[in-house]
């Protein structure tokens, strides 16, 4: 009789193990639909959750500092970004590989038919301003240019510095940001096609296309004959900034918060996150945090706009340093 319990004691001993066991080795809840990837269930406090954050080069200098502060205070939710330009962004979105889409434009309507098919619903996010710096070697003469000329010069009707008034530099080299770029987008449109009137208008194939803001920059400031744009986070002394002229006439001006925030400036925008759906939970506390006093603060001091005039940081509303003629 007692060898007969202490059988089935056994018996019952080694099926709890088994499902202890199985129970162990099932996969974490699948959090798809708040947006996060952990290692295994967050708690109430988001412990354990990865927010990916992809796309936009402009926004990443913004994106880099947030990540840092925003780690800081919140060690449970990690912070993870990356560049590779809007459309990219937006695309990783789409495929559910990524939790925020940087963008430095607007989604296209393919894009948003493209992710609604894949079970995601794009929700735009402002997030800051900008206006698209266009930029010159230190040592050349220019000073302003209209939209109508810049676009002539990007579509090639233009190819040399003496049409602009420049003698003695020859050919103008022009350095754009490749297609995957949303600033390439917003410069397409604001001034290659004058403002979408003429789409017929496009690029020159001569063209030389980089990935990234730093790549127009470092070519720009290393050759004198090259013209480029960036966003206005990524200006520093090693070039010059050009004042802008708008289409139909007017006075060129330089980008600056208040000639940004006015619309004065030619080539300014609005920079975007997408996510799919509202943000809930861990994903609403970043977001969150990222529209609020500290995170648009980090918007001023990595050199954009932030949304509202009195967030806090340092002043931008002079013109963006080293770009006085």
């Amino acid at each position: 009789m007692r060898e007969h319990m202490l059988l089935v004691f056994m018996s019952v001993l080694t099926a709890a193990v088994i499902i202890t066991v199985m129970l162990s080795g099932c996969p974490s809840r699948n959090l798809s639909q708040t947006g996060l990837v952990a290692t295994s269930p967050p708690g109430a406090d988001g412990a354990g959750a990865e927010i990916k954050q992809f796309g936009s080069t402009t926004i990443l200098p913004i994106a880099e500092k947030w990540q840092e502060a925003f780690n800081k205070i919140h060690p449970e939710i990690k912070i993870a970004v990356s560049g590779g330009g809007s459309g990219t962004g937006i695309a990783q979105l789409a495929a559910k590989t990524c939790n925020i889409a940087n963008a430095s434009r607007k989604i296209k309507q393919e894009e948003i038919a493209a992710a609604q098919s894949r079970g995601v619903q794009p929700h735009e996010i402002p997030i800051a301003y900008d206006g698209i710096a266009v930029i010159v070697h230190p040592d050349n003469p220019l000073r302003e240019i209209s939209v109508q000329r810049l676009s002539d010069v990007y579509t090639g009707a233009i190819s040399r510095w003496d049409e602009l008034g420049v003698p003695g530099l020859g050919e103008i080299q022009l350095v754009a940001r490749d297609s995957a770029s949303g600033t390439y987008e917003s410069f397409k449109n604001m001034v290659i096609t004058l403002n979408d009137q003429d789409k017929s208008r496009n690029y020159s194939p001569k063209a030389l296309q980089q990935a990234s803001n730093e790549g127009v920059l470092q070519t720009v400031a290393q050759t004198k004959t090259a013209i480029g744009y960036v966003g206005l986070g990524y200006v520093t002394k090693a070039v010059k900034v050009l004042a802008i002229a708008p289409l139909g006439g007017g006075q060129a001006v330089l980008p600056s918060e208040t000639t940004v925030r006015d619309h004065s400036y030619p080539i300014s925008r609005q920079l975007y996150m997408y996510t799919d759906g509202e943000p809930s939970g861990p994903l609403k506390t970043y977001v969150d945090w990222c529209l609020g006093p500290e995170g648009q603060a980090l918007v001023r001091e990595a050199g954009y706009i932030p949304l509202h005039a009195h967030g806090r940081g340092k002043s931008h509303d002079n013109a963006v340093h080293g770009s006085a003629p």
